[in-house]
């Protein structure tokens, strides 16, 4: 098998760089191992939430060139990131997922969690529920819909937050008997079950039906991110059918809204042209002359795949992109160099919620986001996402827009 480009992963990064290498005319195949850190994703786009001393962003762009040059934002350039963040939302609406009036301007907002605290991002879908304040919301009385027996939606925590932000907060507390079956059968059921079952046009209209004899005259109708499991138009045919305007919160992960969102992104890549080659364990890859030149993967036995650029976007630990052991960190397809510091009883710190070191750690890039091996930068071997070293995207927030800018910074760079 022979491509242009090869992009080994399945998550944001990998998808959004094939994309928009298939826009631009590219042969590209995705190999995918398995499931994608994409299916938590609660709705939004984390540029940069948080500066390096933890003080809170709210230009993110101009931010970016406050960030040490070890950051993957400071190796791209802020010319760069703002490039590729007018880029962003191009390719998102062309997948049918539109995040609001904002998508262009340098501003952060906030986006309510589903324990009903306001984080700071960049991007939200339409229809979820954010605001310009972390004290206030735009509205003064909300009906907020409680499905019995789905304890994924902890509707308790987010009416508090609607209360404690002056929100007057009515409780529409909605018995479904296809929920209660399951429940019945001690079952615990999650948002994607629900949302299978809210395909169903019988549950649905029951639970329009009881929420619009209790809504009242609320302003809006919150509910919870439990629609449009297969991208399909729930969310508006409830708004339409509830006369009221209509809100979501997202729930516990694994998210529905993570779900849709790789759906309708593997859906315009396929639109594209791109080939997904799902199952794709990828073992190892052949070098020579400081380039790779082709993989083996592991439902491909005894098979070459080539292609002229590689990229690298197989996610940190939890992905599997890199590996810890007493003797260091390890990324196990090419042996890469990778950037971490010390022993292993140095990478983490005894209190969880402090900075832990290992957070850090990813594979060694040049400027261009070469992956190094040895030393030396491979000609045609990029890495890009979470993989990569140089920031804790959990202090800062920002590893959706790394996973974002990374990705079109270096389909850029090879379709030039």
């Amino acid at each position: 098998m022979k491509y242009d480009v090869i992009v080994i992963g399945g998550g944001l990064s990998a998808i959004m760089c094939g994309i928009a290498l298939a826009t631009n005319g590219k042969q590209v195949a995705l190999m995918v191992k398995g499931q994608s850190k994409l299916n938590f994703n609660s709705g939004s786009i984390d540029l940069l939430g948080f500066d390096e001393q933890g003080n809170e962003v709210e230009r993110p762009l101009d931010a970016v060139e406050t960030l040490s040059a070890k950051h993957p934002y400071s190796k791209m350039g802020a010319a760069n990131v703002a490039h590729n963040a007018a880029m962003a939302p191009v390719i998102l609406s062309a997948a049918g997922l539109h995040f609001g009036d904002d998508t262009y301007i340098n501003s952060n907002h906030y986006r309510m969690t589903p324990l009903g605290l306001l984080r700071p991002t960049w991007l939200s879908l339409d229809d979820y529920v954010t605001s310009n304040s972390r004290t206030s919301l735009p509205w003064s009385k909300v009906a907020l819909v409680n499905l019995q027996g789905f304890l994924d939606f902890p509707a308790h925590f987010v009416g508090e937050a609607f209360t404690r932000m002056g929100v007057e907060c009515y409780m529409c507390d909605i018995k479904l008997g296809a929920i209660e079956k399951i429940t019945n059968n001690q079952q615990v059921i999650r948002s994607t079950a629900v949302a299978k079952l809210m395909q169903n046009d019988g549950v649905l209209g029951e639970m329009v039906r009881k929420i619009r004899s209790e809504v009242g005259d609320a302003e809006v109708a919150v509910l919870p991110a439990v629609f449009g499991l297969d991208g399909d138009d729930t969310a508006l045919r409830i708004a339409h059918q509830l006369k009221v305007p209509v809100r979501f919160v997202p729930t516990l992960p694994p998210s529905v809204t993570g779900t849709m969102l790789l759906s309708k992104l593997r859906k315009l890549f396929i639109r594209n042209g791109g080939t997904f080659l799902l199952g794709s364990m990828v073992k190892n890859g052949k070098i020579k002359d400081n380039r790779v030149i082709s993989v083996e993967a592991k439902n491909f036995p005894d098979q070459d795949i080539v292609a002229d650029q590689f990229v690298l976007a197989t996610g940190s630990f939890m992905n599997g992109g890199l590996v810890s052991s007493n003797q260091g960190i390890t990324e196990p397809i090419f042996n890469l160099d990778i950037d971490f510091k010390g022993a292993s009883g140095e990478w983490t710190k005894e209190k969880l919620f402090d900075a832990q070191p290992y957070m850090e750690f990813g594979v060694a890039t040049d400027a261009e986001f070469h992956a190094i091996k040895d030393g030396q930068p491979l000609e045609n071997l990029y890495a890009i996402g979470s993989i990569l070293s140089g920031h804790n995207s959990l202090k800062l927030a920002d590893d959706t827009g790394v996973a974002v800018m990374t990705a079109l910074q270096v389909a850029r760079q090879i379709g030039v």
